[in-house]
């Protein structure tokens, strides 16, 4: 639907853009140039159709990673990008003729609405899989704006069509359309833009600002580049954990390659804005390397990229669902936010909260415990439910590194039979939360609930 709407609204837009002087020279002679007098190279044009024509079957062929948006998205990319080369193609023998002229300009010039709609999603995917926290807004809110303004950027580009073709017909000039199918164009620029900021932001946060969190420091350093992201997992969302597995190479350096595609698209429309405010005689629009490096070639690159390193590789698509929220974060997938602690991170990965004794009455208290009241265990329980239980009590291990509790008093007692322990050291007795403690040969502790007596 919204394919046939903008080739519409385009249609208009681009045929009321071209003086009113050639339409009426074109009328009795092909062979005024639509081109400003450049001829498009035949081989060049042929050679985009069939690269095109690869990266449009790899894309129908993705479709089995069930990514719908996206597959949706780039097909219908790739569709416009092959007709825009044959209609360029088809121009190489006769500048003068308006239906291909118009093939080419109207698709090649809203294909990267499409590119981009695909693009937006995956940022809300990646918030999803990290964490919501670290962007600035809800992950499907950033799909719902930037689509939403490509949508009135092809509406204003419409609004210029109509306007310019009104003007046509009375026999008036076509400026006003133009300028205002250009302000169009203006929009989409600058959309992107602010999606650019937002998409470094989120880079910024997931790779740079957990690492400077992780090394505890405020300020950044390149050596802080030497933490591997295993090692600042346990801050990000733990139920996309097994997605960011290092071995995974497709989600690895799929942020990577959003980045080039983003960056890539983005050079081609501020391209393409500057080349239709210069006018339909302009240097840009007259000289056809400019096209080729910064049309062509960044929009391929940009294809390229994502086909590669496919969302529906990265994100497990035959297998798996990123679930995007509507309404409000996530409970739980996501990751703890300043209001929250996420005990699976710290027991996966040996940390505590720096101030040592907040980190463990939260421990206590994501444990079902409350640290003003003494444990008491069920006397019903049978000895043989009571080991079965000290058996099972295998998540939550909650590690301190080479700290202990100050406010707690603690007695050394036997270790318990039912529970294997560091033959170097001896469990401890906190008898205030109701937990057993057993300092480690690296000097952390591990604690576990234990049956007071």
């Amino acid at each position: 639907m919204l394919d046939i709407y903008a080739l519409n609204s385009t249609s208009a837009a681009v045929a009321a853009g071209v003086p009113t002087v050639q339409m009426k020279e074109h009328d009795k002679h092909s062979w005024v140039s639509l081109y400003g007098g450049m001829t498009p190279n035949l081989a060049f044009n042929i050679c985009m159709i069939a690269i095109w024509g690869i990266l449009l079957t790899l894309q129908c062929a993705q479709l089995i990673f069930r990514q719908w948006w996206f597959s949706t998205a780039f097909i219908c990319t790739g569709i416009l990008e092959v007709l825009g080369y044959i209609g360029r193609t088809w121009s190489h023998s006769d500048t003068g003729l308006m239906d291909p002229f118009l093939l080419n300009m109207i698709c090649l010039t809203i294909a990267p609405v499409f590119t981009m709609g695909g693009i937006y999603y995956q940022l809300a995917k990646l918030l999803e899989v990290y964490g919501p926290k670290f962007g600035l807004w809800r992950p499907i809110i950033y799909s719902y704006v930037f689509i939403a303004c490509d949508i009135v950027s092809l509406a204003i580009q419409a609004a210029g069509g109509g306007t310019a073709g009104m003007a046509v017909s009375d026999g008036d000039t076509t400026e006003e359309g133009t300028h205002i199918f250009v302000a169009g164009l203006a929009l989409q620029v600058f959309s992107m833009l602010i999606f650019i900021f937002l998409w470094f932001h989120f880079l910024y946060q997931v790779y740079i600002k957990t690492r400077m969190q992780h090394a505890q420091t405020t300020k950044f350093s390149w050596a802080l580049l030497n933490i591997s992201q295993q090692e600042i997992d346990y801050l990000y969302a733990p139920g996309y954990r097994h997605m960011r597995l290092p071995s995974r190479i497709g989600f690895k350096y799929f942020p990577l390659a959003m980045t080039g595609a983003v960056l890539t698209i983005f050079t081609r429309c501020v391209y393409r804005l500057a080349e239709l405010a210069e006018g339909w005689e302009g240097n840009l629009i007259t000289h056809e390397w400019y096209f080729i490096i910064l049309d062509a070639v960044m929009m391929s690159i940009a294809t390229i990229c994502v086909t590669a390193f496919h969302p529906g590789v990265a994100f497990q698509g035959r297998t798996k669902s990123v679930k995007i929220e509507k309404s409000g974060r996530k409970k739980h997938a996501g990751p703890a936010t300043d209001d929250e602690y996420d005990p699976d991170h710290a027991m996966d990965n040996g940390e505590a909260s720096t101030d040592l004794e907040a980190g463990f009455n939260d421990d206590a208290l994501h444990l079902g415990l409350q640290l003003d009241q003494p444990y008491t265990p069920d006397e019903s329980n049978t000895e043989n439910e009571n080991e079965k239980a000290d058996h099972e009590y295998a998540i939550p291990i909650i590690e301190t590194h080479g700290h202990n509790n100050n406010n707690a008093t603690t007695t050394r007692t036997q270790r318990p039979e039912s529970m294997p322990l560091d033959p170097s050291s001896d469990p401890i007795i906190d008898e205030k939360a109701g937990f057993q403690q057993q300092q480690s040969k690296s000097g952390g502790f591990k604690l576990w609930p234990f049956n007071k007596k």
